[in-house]
C-alpha cells in the first residue's frame, strides 16, 4: 500500500498499465502516464521517473478479524466475476509469466524455497528480509533485527494473518516477544505487559495502552518478492538439538 500523494499540490489516481516487469504488475498515472512499479511503488519512466512513493503499513488478514478490529470499514463492490478467477492459479505450479531461469526468463533463485511459498517480506535501512509462511506456522513470534532495527512478527495460523512492528518503545527500549497463557496475547518479557499482535497496541500491564509503531511488508509469493529483491536474507528455522 501506498500515499498517492507526491507533494501537497498534487496526488495521482493510478491504472493498471497491461505491462510486466519481473512478473511484477506495472501501473501508470492518469496524470502524466508515468510507469510504476508496483512492487517497489517507484515509477521507471515517464515524468516522475525514480520518484518513491511513501510506503504505508498494512495488514492482509481474512474480512472476520478486521471487521472485528475495525467495524465501521466501507467495502468495496466486489468485481463482475462471481468468484476469484486466479483461484486455480494460487495452487498451481506456474510462475507468473516468466517463469523461472533462462528458459522461463525469470531469474535464476538458486534456493530449496518453492517459488509459490507465501512469504512476508520486510525492507529497511537497505537490508532486505522474507519470512515464509512454513517457517512462521511453526514460530509465530519471532523477534529478530533487519537493517538495524530490532522487530517482531506476528502470525496467526488460522487466518495467515502476519504483522511487524519495531520492538523499541519511546525511551529506545528493545522488547522481546512470547506467547501469552491466552495465546491471543504476546507478552514482553522485560515488563509482562501483555500486547495484541495485530494492533501493535499493549492491552495490559505496565505499559498498557502503549502503541509499537508497524512496519510496512510486502505480502508476496516468494517468487514475486526474491526477483525484485535478489540479495534478501530468508528467515529460517534454528536447526534442533540432537
Amino acid at each position: 500500500m501506498y500515499d498517492r500523494e507526491i507533494t501537497p499540490n498534487q496526488v495521482l489516481t493510478f491504472g493498471v498499465s497491461g505491462m510486466l516487469y519481473r512478473n511484477g504488475l506495472i501501473m501508470y498515472d492518469h496524470q502524466t502516464n508515468s510507469l510504476w512499479s508496483q512492487v517497489f511503488g517507484k515509477a521507471i519512466s515517464g515524468d516522475y521517473a525514480t520518484t518513491q512513493l511513501t510506503f504505508i503499513p498494512a495488514m492482509h488478514t481474512d474480512w472476520q478479524t478486521w471487521k472485528s478490529l475495525h467495524p465501521d470499514t466501507l467495502v468495496v463492490k466486489p468485481g463482475l466475476y462471481g468468484n476469484d478467477p486466479y483461484a486455480s492459479y494460487y495452487t498451481s505450479a506456474a510462475e507468473g509469466v516468466l517463469g523461472q531461469g533462462m528458459f522461463g526468463g525469470g531469474l535464476e533463485r538458486g534456493s530449496d524455497i518453492h517459488p509459490k511459498e507465501y512469504v512476508i517480506g520486510v525492507r529497511l535501512n537497505g537490508e532486505e528480509k522474507a519470512y515464509p509462511f512454513s517457517v512462521l506456522q511453526k514460530e509465530p513470534i519471532i523477534n529478530d533485527t533487519v537493517g538495524g532495527v530490532p522487530i517482531g512478527i506476528f502470525f496467526n495460523k488460522e487466518t495467515l494473518s502476519g504483522t511487524v512492528f519495531d520492538r523499541r518503545t519511546a525511551d529506545g527500549t528493545a522488547l522481546t516477544f512470547a506467547a501469552s497463557v491466552d495465546g491471543t496475547l504476546v507478552t514482553d518479557t522485560e515488563t509482562g505487559s501483555e500486547w495484541n499482535p495485530l494492533t501493535g497496541v499493549a492491552a495490559k500491564g505496565e505499559l498498557a495502552s502503549t502503541s509499537l509503531a508497524a512496519v510496512p511488508i510486502t505480502y508476496a509469493f516468494y517468487f514475486g518478492w526474491i526477483d525484485y529483491h535478489p540479495d534478501s536474507a530468508i528467515y529460517s528455522l534454528a536447526p534442533e538439538t540432537p
